[in-house]
């Protein structure tokens, strides 16, 4: 079960380091785990959604920090289309650092771009990795977000319809080709051989 998605622009480097990065989309998917025996009440939805935010944040540091660490040791593809060669990290965060739970972080890097999925720990990776490389080209491509310009927030409603078909509910799975082709069709992407 995928717990949430992180989409986010990797900061460029500049004379004192790499620059932050941003959060660009981020969805959760199903209802938290209920607190632990003893522990005080939930909180007030503003504080809750704040303290999602901060997860993300979290996360969002994390993959930017793998990122910049793999692109110091080794070139970073800059074609778009090259998905299937995209740079491609696993990493996992203890308990308490966000999450209350153990959870494992499995990114991809799109030029500078990262997409992350935050798994529960007993996930199977290599689906997780799939997903990945099938969820960045039409996840961006539904942004727009490979065509100069271009603005997320302008198209939320895409997104979640690719979010709905290839992880629906943040479950991942196992899809035929027929089902991705039509997808492309759908949505006018072209595939490279």
């Amino acid at each position: 079960m995928v717990r949430a998605l992180v989409l986010l622009a990797l900061g460029g480097q500049g004379p004192a380091g790499h620059a932050p990065c941003r959060v660009l989309c981020a969805r959760s998917f199903g209802t938290p785990p209920p607190p632990p025996t003893g522990t005080p009440p939930p909180e007030d939805p503003p504080r809750e959604r704040l303290r999602r935010q901060e997860q993300i944040a979290a996360v969002a540091r994390q993959v930017a920090t793998q990122c910049h660490l793999l692109s110091s040791s080794a070139p970073i593809p800059t074609d778009p289309i090259s998905f299937h060669h995209s740079p491609y990290g696993v990493f996992q965060l203890p308990p308490g650092d966000p999450f209350p739970e153990p959870v494992t972080v499995t990114w991809i890097q799109v030029m500078t771009l990262a997409l992350a999925l935050v798994c529960e720990p007993h996930e199977n990776l290599a689906l997780a990795e799939l997903t990945l490389r099938r969820l960045a080209p039409r996840f961006l491509a539904s942004l727009r977000l490979l065509d100069p310009g271009s603005n997320a927030l302008l198209h939320p409603d895409a997104a979640d319809g690719v979010l709905e078909r290839l992880l629906p509910h943040g479950e991942m799975l196992f899809l035929n080709e027929g089902f991705i082709q039509g997808m492309d069709r759908e949505m006018g992407i072209k595939r490279s051989r």
